[in-house]
């Protein structure tokens, strides 16, 4: 079985954006949840605030768990970049994550 839910979110002023994308899978008695979150948000800068963009922060957790047979695989990307556009400057902050955990499924369906 698979369930698969999407969300779109942007703000009144187009300023703040969420996409959003979960997704449950139940096969061969495992349970895959997987979570994908993109989160964007403007600011309009002045040309003279620009400088250079750091290198995007990147954390990674892996998790195993023989006895309760769960393993968790979780990434986050954070950072910022600058984007010129009609005359305007914009700064855009950005967080990229996705979730996975696989588990035993607490309910197998029987064939």
């Amino acid at each position: 079985m698979r369930d698969m839910v999407f969300k779109n979110l942007t703000s009144a002023d187009k300023k703040k954006r969420i996409l959003w994308a979960s997704e449950t899978i139940t096969e061969n008695g495992l349970l895959t949840k997987i979570h994908k979150y993109l989160i964007y948000i403007v600011k309009e800068v002045d040309k003279t605030e620009v400088r250079h963009s750091q290198r995007p922060a990147i954390h990674v957790l892996r998790c195993r768990d023989t006895e309760e047979k769960t393993e968790k695989f979780h990434i986050r990307m954070k950072g910022g970049v600058y984007c010129i556009t009609k005359q305007k400057c914009f700064f855009i902050n950005f967080c990229h994550t996705l979730k996975i955990d696989l588990c035993q499924d607490p309910h197998p369906s029987h064939p």
